[in-house]
């Protein structure tokens, strides 16, 4: 059975999917309201075109990316469902469900090579190149000429990464102090954890006591005078060099550094450049990946994933297979228990498999040394977790391979190798609502007394 909501919608909106028309509601992300909707496949793999759905829903996997308003490859995890909104299966023959160009798997069952596939033939390779980019393509290019947008860059003390507790403590801590602090969040509402944290829907009280706890991050960094950006990832970082004036003519000139790095952001509609005199990193953790047959099908979801969706009302799955350890999973099942038949969890190297095809029907365990298959719609993994080292590591930052995720080398005090980079909370592996916000006070206020 597919995902349903547990609480009816009020003053829905409506998309047109695929020609057909679905209700939201208005603001969800539209890869919620198309689960909710029942819709589960959304896509299909680039090469093999087998079936994709959105597995993490905080844009960080490619299984959402459909075409929006004549626009390719949107993800539609991050995108607020609103009116009107007209999306579409992209690169298939057919539809998501049932793909013809899904023949491309059954004929190459061991693998296709198509860097050398044909090229024995010029003629016969231009016509394979031709039938390569329509197998592999991921969209077609806009309907409309995408105008030229400024990419304004703005200077400020101190950039935070991240609008989860720790982040917004930081800033508020930073900001009451007199310093200039821009807070830049992927997510549409700041909160962080306290967004998606799993509780149970029936009870309005737990929900509205995190939300509300939410707000009160949030309203402490506003009041101190920080800038909160949401729906904007800080993408990149670079050292800036610019060319030495006086050069003569036709002679490259030597660059030469000028000042503090600068950070890229992606945001609605443009990019923007960040030059920071510090930047706070608190962009928390990426789940891991698992490896068994039908990982990557629709159905099976990162806990964070199922989360997202549970916080929204919901439910990932009528019976529903937990593997992994994790604090979200064990508050997950407490939540799904009094919805859905759940199984687990289980040890996350114990999945074997998970079958069904576009979306999965099953699940094969191995419990006490033998097989098991479970009937399920929904499998919810948690492996282990690494810190979101990319924009840490290009400002920088020492990264190390734990032995079952990447970290980053942080000082009890938040410090790194890099002189004007602290990370906080969870990315500095400090877990936990209560000990996140300490660390991320504690490491605000050092980063003051060291700059007086």
């Amino acid at each position: 059975m597919p995902p349903r909501r547990l609480t009816p919608l009020e003053a829905p909106v409506r998309l047109e999917v695929d020609g057909k028309r679905i209700e939201a509601r208005e603001g969800e992300p539209v890869a919620v309201s198309l689960a909710a909707a029942g819709r589960l496949t959304l896509g299909r793999s680039v090469k093999y075109h087998r079936p994709r759905g959105a597995a993490c829903y905080v844009g960080r996997c490619d299984g959402c990316l459909m075409r929006v308003d004549g626009v390719q490859s949107v993800m539609t995890c991050r995108l607020p469902a609103r009116d009107g909104l007209k999306i579409e299966t992209q690169n298939v023959v057919g539809s998501a469900k049932l793909d013809l160009l899904a023949a491309t798997d059954w004929f190459f069952p061991g693998g296709m090579n198509h860097h050398e596939m044909f090229t024995w033939n010029e003629a016969v390779n231009k016509v394979m190149q031709k039938i390569a980019r329509r197998i592999a393509g991921i969209g077609e290019i806009p309907d409309a000429v995408v105008p030229p947008r400024p990419s304004p860059e703005h200077a400020v003390d101190v950039l935070v990464i991240g609008a989860g507790p720790a982040g917004l403590r930081a800033a508020a801590v930073l900001a009451r102090a007199g310093r200039s602090v821009t807070v830049l969040d992927e997510e549409a509402t700041p909160g962080g954890s306290l967004r998606w944290w799993p509780t149970d829907v029936a009870f309005e009280g737990t929900r509205h006591a995190r939300a509300a706890l939410a707000e009160r991050f949030v309203a402490r960094a506003h009041e101190a005078g920080a800038q909160l950006v949401p729906r904007t990832s800080a993408i990149a970082a670079y050292d800036p060099w610019e060319d030495v004036a006086g050069a003569p003519p036709g002679v490259a000139a030597p660059p030469t550094r000028s000042g503090a790095p600068v950070i890229v952001a992606d945001g609605v509609d443009h990019l923007a450049r960040y030059r920071p005199t510090r930047t706070v990193i608190a962009s928390g953790r990426h789940q891991g990946a698992s490896a068994f047959e039908g990982a990557d099908a629709p159905g099976v979801l990162e806990v964070r994933g199922a989360c997202v969706l549970w916080s929204h009302g919901v439910l990932p799955g009528r019976e529903v297979v937990l593997a992994g350890s994790d604090p979200a999973l064990d508050a997950l099942r407490e939540a799904l228990a009094a919805h859905a038949e759940v199984h687990g969890p289980f040890p996350l190297e114990s999945m074997q498999e998970a079958d069904g095809r576009p979306s999965i029907e099953g699940a094969t365990v191995l419990v006490d040394g033998a097989s098991r298959e479970i009937d399920c719609d929904c499998v919810v993994l948690s492996p282990p977790s690494s810190a979101v080292y990319e924009l840490a590591a290009q400002l920088g930052v020492g990264v190390r391979w734990a032995g079952a995720g990447f970290e980053l080398d942080v000082e009890a005090d938040g410090r790194t190798a890099a002189n004007d980079v602290r990370v906080v909370g969870s990315a500095a592996g400090v877990h936990g609502l209560d000990a996140a916000v300490a660390h991320a006070e504690r490491v605000a206020t050092h980063m003051l007394e060291a700059t007086r």
